[in-house]
């Protein structure tokens, strides 16, 4: 008895949830993609990466501006210590000081320019980063939106089945009273009606892991009144079956759109301007510095009738100002010079094997994209004529069943292969949108 209301308590909950589920709000896959956009944690990291960049950009540009510095000091001088004339004698003074320098690079085998360049590319690098993590959230929300509404279509499938189950126990009983049916027969049509109750209550529970797997990657905490739109599936299945190419004709637009591609494409050419920049340091640099200082002098042990100079005066007669180059030559810096400008070039080719690398894998990915899509076409066509052949075995048995010249075993036989057939389809119908709309993103082809 426990059993019994057990199990009627979870088919009255699944089989409230397709009406709770239109009372919310339902999202399309558009929608999805933008709201994970904004909150997803992955992609706001390579958005914090990008910010990053651009700081480190910024510093190597200002680097070329004068660099300006100033001090001031205050000494006290005991006992034997030299005078403002530099003369040494018993004193107690005290000296204060102050002084301002700037100084700017002029020449410096142009590092500063090329590790300009090189910022800049990596900006550039991590800007495809940023669009490459945004692109696979994408796919994701997108593998997940096809999960959910294939897990709704197998709870719907599900409680189709429950109806036939309540419609076998029903067509079972009156068997039994019309003596062309034993009372096991019953017996069995109930045991299947309780699994099938229990198959409604897990796809039930497999919707709603579905919906939480796509809000949690949308980064969505309010997967309560969350719920999504359902297109024309129909539709959808005709487009994408019309729309697949050639894997040459995917492969040649994702090597111009790709940001994988277009990432290992700028790293190489930051890493040949990163060569540019480790060897301009055998070149001489030369600098232009200016200064500027004064001084005051306080004398605490002057004979009686003497006094230091006023303060107007010594900064008058102590100011010192001062312009200058520097040139400076490198002639021996123990190999490390040597040993950058050898780091830098095994970085060029390390990136050159990158961005093989990532063509090779775009390749595969297309190729596998594509044969993945007709594969799914071909399995989903293959389904749906076993659905058709399924549901006219189901109708054949029913007759038969009902005409008293079948059995409970066999009929139930040929109710499970049409669920399973339904189910398979389903399966395979969205499995063939997932992979079509993954060779067409690598087309060019926007996911929504």
């Amino acid at each position: 008895m426990k059993k019994i209301v057990l199990l009627s308590a979870m088919l009255f909950f699944s089989g409230s949830l397709l009406t709770a589920q239109s009372q919310k709000k339902a999202w399309t896959l558009e929608e999805c993609i933008e709201y994970a956009m904004e909150n997803n944690i992955g992609v706001k990291r390579y958005e914090l990466a990008k910010e990053n960049q651009e700081i480190t950009v910024e510093t190597t540009r200002f680097s070329r501006l004068p660099d300006l510095s100033a001090n001031v000091g205050q000494t006290f001088y005991f006992g034997r210590t030299p005078d403002r004339d530099g003369v040494y004698q018993d004193q107690t003074g005290s000296n204060s000081s102050l002084g301002i320098n700037t100084s700017v690079n002029l020449f410096s085998g142009f590092q500063v320019t090329n590790q300009i360049k090189a910022d800049k590319l990596e900006l550039q690098a991590a800007v495809e980063d940023l669009n490459r993590a945004r692109e696979d959230l994408s796919l994701a929300v997108t593998g997940y939106y096809l999960q959910v509404l294939l897990s709704r279509e197998l709870y719907e499938i599900a409680l189709d089945q429950l109806e036939l189950n309540k419609k076998q126990v029903e067509q079972t009983r009156l068997l039994v009273e019309a003596g062309k049916s034993s009372e096991s027969d019953l017996y069995d049509a109930k045991s299947s009606l309780a699994q099938q109750e229990m198959q409604v209550t897990e796809s039930a529970n497999n919707f709603q892991l579905a919906l939480l797997d796509l809000t949690q990657t949308m980064n969505l905490p309010d997967v309560e009144n969350f719920d999504v739109a359902l297109p024309d599936v129909s539709d959808m299945i005709s487009r994408e079956a019309a729309g697949l190419v050639m894997p040459a004709q995917a492969y040649h637009v994702s090597l111009l759109q790709r940001p994988a591609i277009k990432a290992a494409e700028y790293r190489l050419e930051g890493s040949e301007m990163s060569l540019k920049a480790a060897k301009g340091a055998y070149y001489p640099s030369l600098r232009l510095g200016a200064g500027y200082s004064n001084s005051y002098y306080y004398n605490y042990s002057l004979a009686a009738g003497m006094s230091n100079a006023s303060l107007a005066d010594q900064l008058a007669q102590n100011s010192a100002q001062s312009i200058g180059l520097s040139l400076s030559v490198p002639l021996f810096n123990k190999m490390a010079t040597r040993n950058r400008v050898r780091s830098a070039r095994l970085n060029i080719e390390n990136q050159e094997l990158l961005l093989s690398q990532a063509k090779q894998d775009l390749y595969k990915e297309v190729q596998q994209a594509y044969y993945n899509a007709v594969a799914a076409h071909e399995k989903y066509k293959s389904s749906e004529t076993a659905v058709e052949a399924a549901s006219l075995a189901y109708e054949f048995e029913e007759q038969k069943y009902e005409a008293g010249r079948s059995n409970i075993y066999t009929f139930d036989q040929v109710r499970l292969r049409l669920s399973a057939a339904r189910s398979e389809t389903a399966q395979a119908k969205y499995n063939f949108l997932f992979r079509s709309r993954i060779l067409a993103f690598y087309n060019g082809v926007s996911l929504f």
